[in-house]
């Protein structure tokens, strides 16, 4: 793994160990961008995603068990057929205009749900459905997860636990079914995994002290530019 992709990990992985979303958000198009192909992708990132998650679930002193077990019944079934849809379509869709596209459309809903301060979900069932699907052909459902995470619960910590629930149970299952199905990993990919724990001890005291508000603003409107400008790139 060459220089600028580990910094590109830890970057990410300091963004997602404070906030919850990021490594798969962001790392997703980089990684396609650097050359990888989806499946490739899902490999490289995933075992840092499990990490962080299992960290975040392990450490959290408020935890929903609920919420588990309702991805596992509604989103994992969509997941997994989401990963199959993709692996007959990679070879035939310019994969990075798609991405784009995912990452404008749910960066756009995000920041209108942080203006509205709710966005309201009337079938939590169907966006549960939605979400598998979602997250199974782009890997980037974090943003969808968030907001159906801010509507089970107010407080930041279940919140945050609830996303780091659901990203422990999609990465587990896409890495176990990419792995057996599709693509072998390179074991050279988990040399670094030592980034994400040193990463995620040492930044828990921003976490404790940030407003989320302001970070999520950020974090949307960043990707929100970051999908226009891969979107345009592939225009050429």
């Amino acid at each position: 793994m060459l220089l600028i992709e580990v910094l590109f990990i830890s970057l990410f992985s300091l963004i997602q160990s404070i906030f919850g979303v990021g490594l798969l958000l962001l790392g997703t198009p980089t990684f396609l961008l650097l050359g990888y192909n989806y499946f490739e992708v899902l490999n490289i990132l995933l075992p840092y995603s499990i990490l962080i998650s299992v960290l975040q679930i392990i450490f959290n002193k408020d935890k929903m068990l609920g919420f588990g077990l309702q991805i596992l019944k509604y989103s994992i079934p969509t997941l997994i057929l989401g990963l199959i849809i993709v692996n007959y379509l990679l070879e035939n869709i310019n994969f990075l205009f798609f991405i784009s596209f995912v990452l404008i459309t749910f960066s756009i809903i995000n920041l209108m749900n942080l203006r509205k301060e709710r966005f309201k979900i009337k079938n939590l069932n169907i966006a549960l459905i939605m979400l598998g699907l979602v997250h199974g052909l782009s890997n980037l459902g974090g943003t969808l997860l968030s907001i159906i995470a801010s509507n089970v619960n107010k407080d930041k910590f279940l919140i945050r636990n609830n996303i780091a629930t659901g990203y422990f149970l999609f990465a587990s299952f896409q890495i176990l079914v990419v792995n057996v199905f599709f693509v072998r990993m390179n074991f050279e990919y988990l040399q670094f995994l030592w980034i994400p724990i040193l990463i995620y001890f040492t930044s828990q005291f921003i976490f404790k002290k940030i407003k989320n508000i302001l970070f999520y603003k950020i974090l949307n409107l960043f990707t929100l530019i970051y999908g226009v400008y891969i979107f345009f790139s592939n225009l050429r």
